[in-house]
């Protein structure tokens, strides 16, 4: 545990130092467009995202990594062969991943984790870097919330959440002939991915709209008539599927609790309190929007069966730049200047809760991460 809180707290001051401001003659303050979407110089962003990225990638024993690792250690195919018999909907896109790195850079699994966990982390903090407009909120919410952590256990959709993650502007255009291969490619990563098509009818309806009381009404009904519809949406998106098999069984429906799903709430919560506030402000906010809604419904829904809480991983994200941007705006008026620091206080009481007492981590955790020796306790 003392690796998560000690690196957060160095990243966000490496963020905090980096804090962009315009100064005019006169003194004071201005905002230039570019400091509206970017706040942090490039330079501090870099740093405290390679130093993020480097020690994502020294996890040991922590969630699916020591599975990820037998496999890497297992795999005994070459690039060319698993080009050769490459299919879709196999997910033999990170089985070539793994074939490469294995074949042409190391046959060291941490070499492996580590270069998975930059090409993860980089996009995502780019995402926050460029459209968050607060990348030091945005990145204490991505830690507090649990984006982190379940970034270190579900390796394979962050990864494929990341590819998603810069085919954004693409959803937002409509280019649906470059938006779907891209969908195609993160579902060889993993299969779960194809969700990412049916976001692609909806990301884009006016947020507070007609569709989003249509799907409210949608996923409450899914979820109180759960004991009798849930056989059939078994059926329809979880039975005779690998996805379904590995998740709808009890040993990862742990983390899934009615605190959880209060957290993954709280964005589109406080959207709706400031929802005449934020018509226009932002090019992707109905995106942005539609995302968290689409988490807060499958982690609702997660409550009886951990496979759609685990589709929740793909639009989390979202809810952290949902919530900085809303609170960032409330802020502005004196009735809501505490939100902030409420909001950092009661996150930052879930992150001890989820930590302590649904993960079980001590200060000193033993073998969740590595320095030297596989068997290392933890580098700090």
């Amino acid at each position: 545990m003392s690796v998560f809180v000690l690196t957060t707290l160095l990243v966000y001051l490496i963020f905090a130092l980096g804090k962009r401001k315009t100064v005019t003659s006169k003194g004071i303050t201005v905002n230039t467009e570019i400091d509206i979407n970017r706040d942090t110089q490039t330079f501090f962003f870099v740093l405290g995202t390679v130093i993020l990225a480097y020690v994502t990638g020294q996890r040991f024993a922590f969630g699916d990594t020591n599975a990820y690792i037998d496999s890497f250690n297992n795999i005994d195919v070459t690039v060319s062969e698993v080009l050769s018999e490459f299919k879709l909907g196999e997910e033999h896109l990170f089985l070539l991943i793994k074939a490469f790195i294995k074949q042409y850079i190391s046959t060291e699994p941490r070499v492996f984790i580590e270069i998975v966990s930059f090409i993860t982390i980089v996009p995502i903090l780019y995402f926050y870097f460029n459209y968050s407009g607060d990348l030091k909120f945005a990145f204490l919410l991505f830690v507090l919330s649990g984006c982190w952590e379940h970034s270190l256990n579900g390796l394979r959709q962050y990864l494929a959440c990341a590819i998603m993650l810069m085919a954004l502007s693409l959803l937002y255009k409509r280019k649906w002939y470059l938006y779907i291969p891209i969908v195609i490619l993160a579902a060889q990563i993993h299969t779960s991915a194809y969700i990412f098509m049916v976001v692609y009818f909806i990301a884009n309806k006016p947020a507070w709209g007609k569709f989003t009381k249509i799907m409210l009404v949608i996923g409450l009904f899914l979820f109180v008539t759960y004991p009798v519809t849930g056989s059939f949406m078994n059926n329809l998106f979880v039975e005779n599927t690998d996805y379904g098999e590995k998740y709808n069984t009890s040993e990862f429906n742990y983390s899934i609790n009615i605190i959880r799903v209060a957290v993954m709430s709280v964005p589109i919560m406080v959207s709706f309190l400031n929802r005449k506030n934020m018509i226009g402000k932002y090019k992707y906010y109905d995106i942005v929007f539609n995302m968290s809604l689409l988490c807060a419904m499958c982690t609702l829904i997660g409550l009886f069966s951990t496979v759609y809480a685990r589709l929740n991983l793909y639009f989390e994200l979202f809810n952290v730049i949902l919530l900085v941007w809303n609170i960032n705006d409330m802020v502005k008026r004196e009735r809501y200047k505490w939100i902030k620091y409420a909001c950092i206080v009661c996150f930052v009481a879930y992150f001890i809760y989820q930590m302590v007492f649904t993960y079980n981590l001590s200060w000193y955790g033993r073998y969740l991460f590595f320095c030297n020796n596989w068997g290392d306790a933890s580098w700090i």
